[in-house]
């Protein structure tokens, strides 16, 4: 059986490959099996009240009340959040019999308003292993910043998960003086939708190199399917 030789032509399907495997939201397979309840991240039942006006913000905030927000009506913030808050720090690698330090920040920042070509490297870095911040609208014309799984925004969703009120972090509330030139919302209060510790850092790496395999196996099995064809 004679074998295949790496050719200068399979080297655009490696990046795509590689592109799906940085990018692929993978956070709705998670969610599959976090059912439906009160607990943060949850799908919310009947009896989670929505947070409709600014009125409800502290409201909900002393009172430790679950809440949920709908709309689709959401813009994008300059910041985004590990997913697996543990991965954070220095971490060290050993490359060739040398140690190598990396540090994983638990954030990352842009500038804002965001120039495109930044909104393309954010988008590129941090989508496998961030989750970005929004700003959803609510019915009196009041934004509130929201968290949760970044594929929620991707796909459009309306309906998002169960969440608390919380007082935003120095990086968060950072952030938030930037877009409260723009938008009428609190710096202080956020609302936290994202269930912390469903992802593990290093299993999402083993998965996402999986669908590196899946996904480069059937694009050049469709590339010698389309040059078998051409010669037929």
């Amino acid at each position: 059986m004679q074998k295949k030789r790496f050719s200068i032509s399979m080297i655009p399907y490696f990046i795509i490959a590689i592109f799906i495997m940085l990018t692929l939201p993978t956070g709705w397979l998670y969610d599959l099996r976090t059912g439906t309840g009160t607990e943060q991240g949850q799908k919310p039942t009947q009896s989670v009240p929505l947070l409709q006006t600014q009125e409800d913000i502290q409201s909900f905030f002393y009172s430790n009340t679950p809440t949920t927000v709908t709309g689709k009506n959401l813009v994008a913030c300059p910041l985004a959040r590990l997913r697996d808050i543990e991965q954070k720090g220095i971490h060290y690698q050993r490359v060739r019999h040398t140690t190598r330090q990396v540090y994983i920040s638990e954030y990352i920042t842009a500038h804002y308003p965001t120039p495109y070509w930044e909104k393309i490297f954010q988008k590129i870095i941090s989508s496998g292993t961030y989750n970005r911040y929004y700003l959803i609208e609510l019915t009196d014309g009041y934004w509130i910043c929201v968290y949760f799984d970044d594929y929620l925004a991707l796909i459009g969703a309306d309906n998002y998960p169960t969440g608390y009120i919380r007082y935003t972090t120095t990086a968060e509330r950072n952030m938030l003086n930037k877009m409260s030139q723009y938008y009428n919302v609190d710096t202080v209060y956020m609302l936290d939708m994202y269930q912390y510790g469903k992802v593990n850092g290093i299993f999402d790496i083993v998965l996402r190199f999986i669908i590196f395999v899946i996904v480069l196996t059937l694009v050049l099995t469709v590339q010698d399917f389309c040059k078998k064809q051409k010669v037929e």
